[in-house]
């Protein structure tokens, strides 16, 4: 009955060819009603998008666009290869004015979401110095004139100068020597996850992961079917000598070696080394999330992992979330050669989920060097602001934070002192932090675990040097009183 009455919604759009309107924003407005008025019951699946063009007789890529916003609203979930859905937890009632308003642009929404945001705020990114007219300039040239190539079916891996892009990036970056066929491009992590699981890993498979570590991953493998083990990291990263105390059956483990999210550590050469052994040893897998790694301020970013590995048993995870904009949505999994084909008979049965619509535009964009010099210029501000935020804690809040400086990142993890920790949690000092405008994060919350260490969790990558001076002030006040 859902199916059919999603069906029955789908078919009653109209769209206007001769108005002034676009299609797209015409399709974007249309879905979005539906999804507010019920129409589209919340967790029903959509068509692809390739039928849902068909239909509607206009371009896929118009229709992935639309599909992007709506999920990137929160209108819609994008599930690893499953599909796309109406978000099952709307509000069962929605305000009128969200029935009737009109639609903001693009710079009013980063404006509002400018003036919102609050010092130490994780997901607040530089965004002023982007070099918008650059990124401009690339996507009219990708679509004013589109090379035919786009209008029809792209290879499913993704746009094929995008994922050579990404190779040489990886070789000159990274150390890594790979080809575009070993590339596959995603909408970001969770459908990296859910494309690997499909593709080395069946149902019930036990997954090590990192202990604290990034939440996300734990339900995306749990959504995926597979078991996650999180197991304590140190201050050498992550240790699978105690791992397999935890259990002898795991056949993955996915880790940030570069650096570990969240604590910022990098995972020793000889740890990497007996991962990759283990990895072997049991015909399993290192997936290697490269988390943030671009952001190094002392020398040249680390070689990844999988540059070590001549046996075929480290998959590459990587994102420009961080270094453009999450809003983005691309990322890309680098396969090794041996399980190519398990991954073409994967994707044989799903539609990819990441949008073409920005693929050739981020082709050009790195062919360019105008990548390059952007991640250059946002490593060194991010450098300023690091040492910024950590004078500003000597100065005003050294009783209360041990800081360890770590040179790359875009966070800095400020452990309680033992005067802070008797009086308080860091659940509560995040509390009292919001009370006082401020925005952090409680590392206890990374743990899976009882956690082992309490303190806060701060990024500064989005926020001037006066902004975080005043943030620690106001923080200090508000942890003193």
């Amino acid at each position: 009955m859902t199916k059919a009455r999603t069906g029955a919604a789908l078919l009653s759009i109209s769209l206007d060819r001769s108005g002034k309107e676009t299609l797209q924003a015409q399709l974007l407005l249309q879905l979005r009603r539906m999804i507010l008025e019920r129409m589209m019951p919340p967790g029903s699946k959509l068509p692809s998008s390739r039928t849902l063009a068909e239909e509607l007789s206009v371009s896929r890529v118009t229709v992935s666009a639309v599909i992007d916003q709506l999920v990137s609203e929160g209108y819609l979930e994008a599930r690893a290869r499953s599909g796309v859905y109406v978000e099952a937890e709307l509000p069962e009632q929605v305000p009128a004015a969200a029935m009737s308003a009109p639609r903001k642009s693009t710079r009013e929404f980063e404006i509002e979401a400018s003036t919102a945001r609050q010092p130490f705020d994780m997901s607040a990114l530089e965004r002023d110095l982007f070099p918008y007219r650059q990124w401009s300039r690339h996507h009219d040239q990708a679509w004013r004139s589109p090379e035919p190539a786009l209008l029809t079916r792209v290879d499913p891996f993704g746009w094929r100068p995008l994922r050579s892009a990404i190779a040489d990036h990886l070789q000159e970056w990274r150390g890594l020597v790979c080809s575009p066929e070993q590339i596959f491009i995603t909408a970001g992590v969770v459908d990296a996850i859910g494309l690997i699981g499909a593709v080395v890993l069946r149902d019930g498979d036990q997954v090590f992961t990192e202990d604290p570590g990034y939440s996300v991953l734990n339900r995306t493998l749990h959504r995926n079917r597979m078991v996650p083990v999180p197991s304590m990291v140190d201050e050498n990263g992550f240790n699978i000598k105690i791992a397999e105390q935890l259990t002898s059956s795991a056949t993955a483990a996915i880790v940030t070696p570069s650096r570990h999210y969240p604590l910022g550590v990098t995972l020793s050469l000889s740890r990497r080394l007996e991962l990759i052994e283990w990895a072997i040893a049991n015909q399993g897998y290192v997936i290697e999330d490269d988390f943030d790694s671009e952001f190094r301020f002392q020398g040249r970013p680390l070689p990844a992992m999988m540059a070590l590995n001549n046996q075929d048993r480290v998959i590459y995870v990587g994102s420009f979330s961080k270094v453009i904009f999450s809003e983005l949505r691309l990322g890309f999994v680098v396969f090794p050669n041996s399980i190519l084909p398990n991954v073409q008979i994967s994707l044989d049965r799903a539609d990819p989920q990441a949008s073409l619509m920005m693929q050739p535009v981020l082709a050009r964009f790195m062919q360019s060097g105008d990548f390059a010099i952007h991640v250059r210029r946002m490593r060194r501000l991010y450098a300023k602001r690091q040492a910024a935020l950590l004078q500003a804690i000597a100065i005003y809040a050294s009783d209360l934070f041990e800081v360890d400086p770590i040179p790359s990142g875009m966070h800095l993890i400020a452990t309680f002192t033992p005067q802070l920790s008797a009086r308080m949690t860091d659940i509560e000092a995040t509390h009292r932090a919001k009370t006082a405008g401020v925005s952090v994060q409680p590392l206890s919350s990374y743990f899976s675990n009882d956690p082992a260490r309490h303190g806060l969790v701060m990024g500064f990558a989005g926020f001037t040097e006066g902004t975080l001076k005043k943030g620690i002030q106001d923080l200090a006040q508000a942890l003193k009183s």
